[in-house]
């Protein structure tokens, strides 16, 4: 059962959203299958025509170490016409991943915000429905500013303001530089003030879907602006929890599941079976469930802080108009009625 604002807990967020990410399997096992399942669209034309051209050259066992430079070369171009045609369809897969991004974004938060248990698949998209074209425009919002942070990083304002002005490389030209250490420390400087913008435009836009679920609002520009102010006012209680989570995504997927996989493909050789290559899928399988729950623990450490953080809207009062003596029975009126208080 999720936890509510009337169970209190003394855990860290980002403990409390991984318990409750992870206690939701049968969700992230359906949003592991999916790109699972997507993946195995591109790979399988790959696997039967690779297949075919080894079936009679090559004898069994010896497939992978087969896959030289000489074979590269003898069958270059079914090659390139398998490569043309995953290009194509790894960019309509790729859009797609997006929109199930954005299905299972509002899954989890109708799952994460309801008080209530059971029937979690059902609940889960419905959610996904309910906010799509919510959350799409937040998507919209989040390329144009990521769009924005990219020309800020690498476009004129970087050139022009840092490269030029400061360091006195024309035209952005790095090899004006004299020193080839200030020319790499610039390099790092760029692609870590990138690397840390485009984090903080991924945590706004999980504040603002978060927002906009919580408050049950539509307005993305809106929800958008006031998540802004949320996180300028309160950086560290709402980034917190995302740099903790980044890090034990951080430690299982890359640093411990990604250091096996690199010692299991660099013990590949001519003598090895299918088992490190099965190894090697089920460990990259690891990853992406590491990956998913991840993902849900976000939004989950999202909803935490934002019914702490976030002001609930002004509620209409439906009985502003209405009739009756003090300590009497109150009768609600519109304009239709007829209603008056005699004196």
């Amino acid at each position: 059962m999720d936890e509510t604002l009337d169970q209190p807990s003394r855990a860290p967020v980002f403990l409390r959203a991984l318990r409750a990410a992870v206690g939701r399997a049968p969700l992230w096992l359906i949003c592991w299958s999916v790109p699972l399942l997507l993946g195995l669209a591109v790979a399988l034309p790959f696997v039967a025509a690779l297949g075919s051209a080894l079936e009679h050259a090559y004898a069994p066992g010896a497939v992978l170490p087969g896959m030289d430079e000489v074979f590269r070369h003898d069958h270059a171009g079914a090659i390139a016409a398998l490569r043309g045609d995953a290009d194509a369809g790894a960019a309509f897969l790729g859009f797609a991943m997006i929109l199930v991004g954005i299905f299972t974004a509002g899954g989890w938060l109708q799952v994460f915000l309801e008080r209530t248990s059971g029937h979690s698949v059902r609940r889960f998209v419905w959610g996904g429905v309910k906010y799509f074209w919510r959350f799409f425009r937040v998507f919209l919002l989040t390329v144009l500013v990521l769009a924005a942070v990219s020309w800020l990083c690498f476009g004129w304002p970087w050139k022009a303001l840092v490269l030029d002005f400061l360091f006195g490389a024309e035209d952005g030209d790095l090899h004006a530089l004299h020193s080839e250490r200030t020319a790499l420390g610039l390099t790092w400087l760029q692609d870590g003030l990138y690397g840390l913008a485009f984090a903080l435009v991924l945590a706004w836009g999980d504040y603002t879907r978060t927002r906009l679920a919580l408050h049950d609002t539509r307005s993305a520009l809106w929800a958008g602006l006031c998540t802004l102010v949320l996180l300028l006012r309160h950086p560290a209680r709402t980034l917190r929890p995302f740099l903790f989570l980044f890090l034990v995504e951080w430690v299982l997927a890359i640093e411990l599941l990604g250091r096996l996989s690199w010692r299991t493909n660099a013990g590949i050789d001519a003598e090895s079976t299918w088992k490190p290559v099965a190894l090697l899928f089920v460990l990259g399988q690891l990853a992406m469930i590491v990956q998913v729950i991840a993902r849900a623990a976000r939004y989950k450490a999202a909803v935490l802080v934002s019914r702490v953080l976030v002001q609930p809207l002004p509620q209409r009062d439906p009985w502003g108009k209405r009739v009756g003596g003090p300590g009497g029975p109150q009768y609600p009126i519109d304009e239709t009625d007829e209603y008056g208080i005699s004196f």
